[in-house]
Protein backbone atom coordinates (compact mmCIF):
# COMPACT_ATOMS: atom_id res chain seq x y z
CA UNK A 1 0.00 0.00 0.00
CA UNK A 2 3.06 2.43 0.49
CA UNK A 3 4.10 2.69 -2.59
CA UNK A 4 0.46 2.96 -4.34
CA UNK A 5 -0.29 6.02 -2.09
CA UNK A 6 2.91 7.04 -2.90
CA UNK A 7 2.51 6.88 -6.47
CA UNK A 8 -0.67 9.52 -5.64
CA UNK A 9 1.58 11.92 -3.69
CA UNK A 10 4.15 12.11 -6.14
CA UNK A 11 1.32 13.81 -8.89
CA UNK A 12 1.09 16.66 -6.52
CA UNK A 13 4.39 17.73 -5.51
CA UNK A 14 3.24 20.78 -3.33
CA UNK A 15 2.93 18.16 -0.61
CA UNK A 16 5.83 16.75 -1.20
CA UNK A 17 8.27 19.57 -1.00
CA UNK A 18 9.93 19.93 2.64
CA UNK A 19 9.49 22.96 4.70
CA UNK A 20 12.93 24.83 5.45
CA UNK A 21 12.83 26.95 8.55
CA UNK A 22 14.88 28.93 9.38
CA UNK A 23 15.88 31.77 12.04
CA UNK A 24 18.22 33.04 14.57
CA UNK A 25 19.01 31.58 18.28
CA UNK A 26 19.46 34.54 20.89
CA UNK A 27 21.27 32.72 23.56
CA UNK A 28 23.61 29.87 24.25
CA UNK A 29 21.01 28.26 26.33
CA UNK A 30 17.56 28.84 24.70
CA UNK A 31 16.67 28.31 20.98
CA UNK A 32 14.24 29.92 19.07
CA UNK A 33 12.27 27.28 17.20
CA UNK A 34 10.24 28.71 13.99
CA UNK A 35 6.90 26.86 14.63
CA UNK A 36 4.13 26.88 12.09
CA UNK A 37 0.91 24.21 12.84
CA UNK A 38 -1.81 23.84 10.45
CA UNK A 39 -5.07 22.05 10.46
CA UNK A 40 -8.01 21.08 8.24
CA UNK A 41 -11.43 22.76 9.94
CA UNK A 42 -12.76 19.49 9.37
CA UNK A 43 -9.90 17.45 11.58
CA UNK A 44 -11.74 17.42 14.94
CA UNK A 45 -10.02 15.11 17.30
CA UNK A 46 -12.68 12.89 19.25
CA UNK A 47 -12.18 13.02 23.45
CA UNK A 48 -12.50 10.61 26.44
CA UNK A 49 -14.27 11.48 29.73
CA UNK A 50 -11.30 13.20 30.89
CA UNK A 51 -11.34 15.39 27.78
CA UNK A 52 -7.71 13.46 26.78
CA UNK A 53 -7.79 12.93 22.95
CA UNK A 54 -8.47 9.24 21.27
CA UNK A 55 -6.08 7.25 19.78
CA UNK A 56 -5.41 7.79 16.36
CA UNK A 57 -2.85 5.17 14.40
CA UNK A 58 -0.42 6.61 11.42
CA UNK A 59 2.60 5.27 9.18
CA UNK A 60 5.18 7.15 8.05
CA UNK A 61 6.53 7.71 4.70
CA UNK A 62 10.17 8.40 3.92
CA UNK A 63 9.42 12.36 1.99
CA UNK A 64 12.63 14.60 1.02
CA UNK A 65 16.14 15.09 2.43
CA UNK A 66 17.61 17.95 1.65
CA UNK A 67 21.69 17.76 2.80
CA UNK A 68 23.82 20.51 3.90
CA UNK A 69 25.88 22.01 1.20
CA UNK A 70 29.93 20.03 1.54
CA UNK A 71 27.58 17.46 3.90
CA UNK A 72 29.78 14.38 3.95
CA UNK A 73 27.65 10.76 3.63
CA UNK A 74 28.67 9.93 7.65
CA UNK A 75 27.05 13.45 8.75
CA UNK A 76 23.40 12.87 7.36
CA UNK A 77 21.05 12.31 9.23
CA UNK A 78 18.94 9.32 8.22
CA UNK A 79 14.93 9.10 7.72
CA UNK A 80 14.54 6.28 10.54
CA UNK A 81 16.58 8.55 13.22
CA UNK A 82 14.37 11.51 12.68
CA UNK A 83 11.22 9.15 12.46
CA UNK A 84 11.79 7.30 15.53
CA UNK A 85 12.46 10.66 17.62
CA UNK A 86 8.98 11.75 16.51
CA UNK A 87 7.50 8.31 17.20
CA UNK A 88 8.76 8.49 20.42
CA UNK A 89 6.70 12.31 21.29
CA UNK A 90 3.77 11.85 18.91
CA UNK A 91 3.11 8.59 21.97
CA UNK A 92 2.41 12.00 24.26
CA UNK A 93 -0.46 12.67 22.62
CA UNK A 94 -1.78 9.16 21.69
CA UNK A 95 -0.86 9.24 18.35
CA UNK A 96 0.54 5.51 17.74
CA UNK A 97 2.27 4.50 15.05
CA UNK A 98 0.34 1.30 13.51
CA UNK A 99 1.74 -2.04 13.54
CA UNK A 100 -0.17 -2.70 10.34
CA UNK A 101 -0.44 -0.07 7.51
CA UNK A 102 -3.68 -1.49 6.79
CA UNK A 103 -4.91 -0.36 10.47
CA UNK A 104 -3.57 2.94 10.04
CA UNK A 105 -6.24 6.37 9.52
CA UNK A 106 -3.16 8.28 8.52
CA UNK A 107 0.29 8.71 6.65
CA UNK A 108 2.94 10.96 7.98
CA UNK A 109 4.94 12.15 4.62
CA UNK A 110 8.26 13.51 6.30
CA UNK A 111 10.89 15.86 5.21
CA UNK A 112 13.56 16.84 6.77
CA UNK A 113 17.74 18.59 6.49
CA UNK A 114 19.03 21.54 5.89
CA UNK A 115 18.41 25.44 3.94
CA UNK A 116 21.65 26.19 2.28
CA UNK A 117 22.00 30.02 1.90
CA UNK A 118 24.41 32.02 -0.12
CA UNK A 119 27.37 32.94 2.30
CA UNK A 120 27.52 36.27 0.26
CA UNK A 121 23.75 37.32 1.14
CA UNK A 122 24.51 39.33 4.38
CA UNK A 123 27.43 41.45 2.13
CA UNK A 124 26.75 44.78 0.86
CA UNK A 125 28.42 46.94 -1.57
CA UNK A 126 28.05 50.82 -1.79
CA UNK A 127 27.60 52.59 -4.84
CA UNK A 128 28.21 56.15 -5.50
CA UNK A 129 25.10 57.78 -5.07
CA UNK A 130 26.05 61.19 -6.71
CA UNK A 131 24.76 59.52 -9.70
CA UNK A 132 20.94 59.51 -9.44
CA UNK A 133 20.87 56.47 -11.56
CA UNK A 134 22.91 54.34 -9.01
CA UNK A 135 21.84 52.78 -6.19
CA UNK A 136 22.95 51.16 -3.20
CA UNK A 137 23.31 46.96 -3.52
CA UNK A 138 22.72 45.46 0.03
CA UNK A 139 23.42 42.39 -1.53
CA UNK A 140 19.91 41.92 -2.76
CA UNK A 141 20.91 40.25 -6.06
CA UNK A 142 17.59 38.15 -8.06
CA UNK A 143 18.91 35.33 -7.45
CA UNK A 144 19.12 35.85 -3.45
CA UNK A 145 15.53 37.50 -3.18
CA UNK A 146 14.48 34.81 -5.21
CA UNK A 147 15.89 32.28 -2.58
CA UNK A 148 14.43 33.99 0.12
CA UNK A 149 11.19 34.45 -0.83
CA UNK A 150 11.07 30.57 -1.90
CA UNK A 151 12.25 30.07 1.60
CA UNK A 152 9.52 32.21 3.06
CA UNK A 153 7.39 30.18 0.96
CA UNK A 154 8.14 26.73 2.02
CA UNK A 155 8.08 27.67 5.86
CA UNK A 156 4.87 29.48 5.68
CA UNK A 157 6.23 32.58 6.30
CA UNK A 158 4.83 34.62 3.33
CA UNK A 159 2.21 36.97 5.82
CA UNK A 160 5.93 38.94 6.15
CA UNK A 161 5.34 40.71 3.22
CA UNK A 162 1.83 41.57 4.32
CA UNK A 163 3.70 43.25 7.10
CA UNK A 164 4.87 46.80 7.60
CA UNK A 165 8.49 46.96 6.35
CA UNK A 166 9.77 48.21 9.66
CA UNK A 167 7.69 45.41 11.67
CA UNK A 168 10.06 43.71 13.88
CA UNK A 169 8.09 40.27 13.22
CA UNK A 170 8.92 40.79 9.56
CA UNK A 171 12.84 40.99 10.72
CA UNK A 172 12.82 38.24 12.57
CA UNK A 173 10.78 35.80 9.67
CA UNK A 174 13.28 37.64 7.11
CA UNK A 175 16.39 36.58 8.92
CA UNK A 176 14.73 33.08 8.81
CA UNK A 177 14.59 33.18 5.27
CA UNK A 178 17.94 34.24 4.67
CA UNK A 179 19.87 31.75 7.10
CA UNK A 180 20.41 28.18 7.35
CA UNK A 181 18.13 26.20 9.60
CA UNK A 182 17.97 22.85 10.20
CA UNK A 183 14.35 21.56 9.13
CA UNK A 184 11.18 19.08 10.13
CA UNK A 185 8.27 19.28 7.96
CA UNK A 186 5.14 16.95 8.62
CA UNK A 187 2.14 16.54 5.97
CA UNK A 188 -0.81 14.17 7.58
CA UNK A 189 -3.02 12.50 4.89
CA UNK A 190 -6.09 10.58 5.33
CA UNK A 191 -5.55 6.97 4.22
CA UNK A 192 -9.22 6.59 3.72
CA UNK A 193 -9.15 9.90 1.49
CA UNK A 194 -6.47 8.43 -0.59
CA UNK A 195 -7.91 5.20 -1.39
CA UNK A 196 -11.34 6.97 -2.17
CA UNK A 197 -9.84 9.05 -4.20
CA UNK A 198 -10.75 9.56 -8.25
CA UNK A 199 -7.86 9.32 -10.62
CA UNK A 200 -9.42 12.57 -12.13
CA UNK A 201 -9.66 14.34 -8.42
CA UNK A 202 -7.20 16.15 -7.40
CA UNK A 203 -5.69 14.94 -3.73
CA UNK A 204 -6.92 16.23 -0.86
CA UNK A 205 -5.05 18.99 1.50
CA UNK A 206 -3.33 17.37 4.47
CA UNK A 207 -5.48 16.72 7.63
CA UNK A 208 -2.75 18.98 9.54
CA UNK A 209 0.61 20.01 8.56
CA UNK A 210 3.11 20.61 10.95
CA UNK A 211 6.85 23.05 10.12
CA UNK A 212 9.64 22.99 12.83
CA UNK A 213 13.32 24.89 12.17
CA UNK A 214 16.13 25.74 14.41
CA UNK A 215 19.30 27.70 13.65
CA UNK A 216 21.96 25.30 12.19
CA UNK A 217 25.62 26.27 13.23
CA UNK A 218 24.56 26.56 16.85
CA UNK A 219 24.11 22.74 17.57
CA UNK A 220 24.93 19.54 16.98
CA UNK A 221 22.59 17.69 13.96
CA UNK A 222 21.55 15.39 16.58
CA UNK A 223 20.53 17.51 19.05
CA UNK A 224 18.74 20.25 16.78
CA UNK A 225 16.48 17.20 15.29
CA UNK A 226 15.94 15.83 18.77
CA UNK A 227 14.53 18.96 19.50
CA UNK A 228 12.14 19.74 17.04
CA UNK A 229 11.26 15.59 17.36
CA UNK A 230 10.29 17.17 20.51
CA UNK A 231 8.53 20.09 19.85
CA UNK A 232 6.26 18.20 16.92
CA UNK A 233 5.09 16.03 20.05
CA UNK A 234 3.94 19.76 21.67
CA UNK A 235 2.40 21.17 18.16
CA UNK A 236 0.90 17.98 16.01
CA UNK A 237 -2.63 18.37 15.41
CA UNK A 238 -2.69 21.49 16.70
CA UNK A 239 -3.70 24.82 15.16
CA UNK A 240 -2.06 27.90 15.49
CA UNK A 241 -3.03 31.36 14.28
CA UNK A 242 0.12 32.42 13.30
CA UNK A 243 3.75 31.29 12.27
CA UNK A 244 6.04 32.37 15.25
CA UNK A 245 8.64 31.14 17.46
CA UNK A 246 9.33 29.57 20.64
CA UNK A 247 11.82 29.39 22.94
CA UNK A 248 12.86 25.80 23.73
CA UNK A 249 15.14 25.61 26.31
CA UNK A 250 15.72 21.70 26.99
CA UNK A 251 17.79 20.10 24.32
CA UNK A 252 16.90 16.77 23.28
CA UNK A 253 19.08 14.41 21.04
CA UNK A 254 18.33 11.26 18.72
CA UNK A 255 20.15 8.22 18.73
CA UNK A 256 22.62 8.11 15.59
CA UNK A 257 22.06 4.95 13.37
CA UNK A 258 25.39 3.83 12.58
CA UNK A 259 25.89 0.76 9.88
CA UNK A 260 25.62 -2.40 10.86
CA UNK A 261 28.99 -4.27 11.72
CA UNK A 262 28.86 -8.57 11.92
CA UNK A 263 31.76 -10.44 14.25
CA UNK A 264 32.34 -13.49 13.77
CA UNK A 265 30.54 -15.79 15.40
CA UNK A 266 31.74 -19.08 17.60
CA UNK A 267 31.40 -22.35 15.99
CA UNK A 268 28.67 -24.38 17.06
CA UNK A 269 30.91 -27.29 17.91
CA UNK A 270 32.70 -24.90 20.33
CA UNK A 271 30.05 -22.99 21.74
CA UNK A 272 29.79 -24.79 24.87
CA UNK A 273 32.69 -26.02 27.24
CA UNK A 274 33.66 -29.71 26.83
CA UNK A 275 32.29 -31.75 29.43
CA UNK A 276 34.81 -33.96 31.58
Amino acid sequence: MGSYLYSILKKCPQYLLPVLLVGLSSSVLAVDILVRATAREDYIRAVDAEGNPAQERYVFHQGQYYPAEYEDDEEAIIFEEVAYAIKEELIKKNYIMAADPMDAEFILVLHWGQTNSDPNDDEFEWVDDSDPDNIIDYGGSLENDLRERENAKIIGATSLYDMHAYSMKRQQLEEAARHDRYFVVVNAFSIEELKNRKEAEEISPPLWTLQLSLPAGRTHPEEAFGTLAKTAGRYSGENLLNTDFIRENEKKGIVRIGKLEFIETIPEETAEPAKE
